[in-house]
């Protein structure tokens, strides 16, 4: 928790942006198991995506960002798995700077008969993630605007 404390503060200090604090900010996370108050930081410039941070007492970190991006840190708290802080902790710092820099796609394919599909992808020189989910037809035709693939813009600096 305290690491993405410490990167909202620092996105407040280097980039134009508003940030608001909250329960209720983003419908999907209205079920989740929250901790405390989620943080909702939005650009200056309407083309750049906002970042939500939700806090579950799981204890995990939820990032929303775009149209649909969601990602949990760490991504699987089974023993199992054994996610390593550290790079638990790389992946949630490369997420947001890919996003905050632009380097952050989606775009929603809506087939004819079957449930639309929305992807997305962060980038840098050294990484490339992506990944998809399912949507229901009706979501993705609300979601699409003028256009189904949507890039990102970087943030306004201060």
């Amino acid at each position: 928790m305290n690491v993405a404390m410490d990167q909202v503060e620092r996105l407040q200090r280097e980039f134009d942006i508003e940030r608001v604090d909250g329960f209720g900010l983003d419908p999907p996370l209205m079920g989740a198991d929250l901790a405390r108050a989620s943080i909702k930081l939005t650009p200056a410039h309407s083309t750049a995506a906002s970042i939500i941070i939700a806090f579950t007492s799981f204890p995990a970190v939820i990032i929303r960002s775009g149209l649909l991006l969601d990602l949990t840190f760490p991504e699987c708290g089974c023993d199992a798995c054994g996610a390593i802080a550290e790079s638990e902790v790389q992946r949630l710092t490369e997420v947001i700077e890919d996003v905050v820099s632009g380097r952050f796609r989606e775009s929603i394919r809506i087939p004819l008969w079957v449930d639309a599909e929305e992807t997305w992808e962060l980038w840098s020189p050294t990484h490339r993630t992506g990944g998809g989910v399912r949507i229901a037809r009706s979501r993705a035709r609300a979601l699409v605007g003028r256009s189904r693939r949507t890039y990102w813009s970087p943030w306004p600096l201060r």
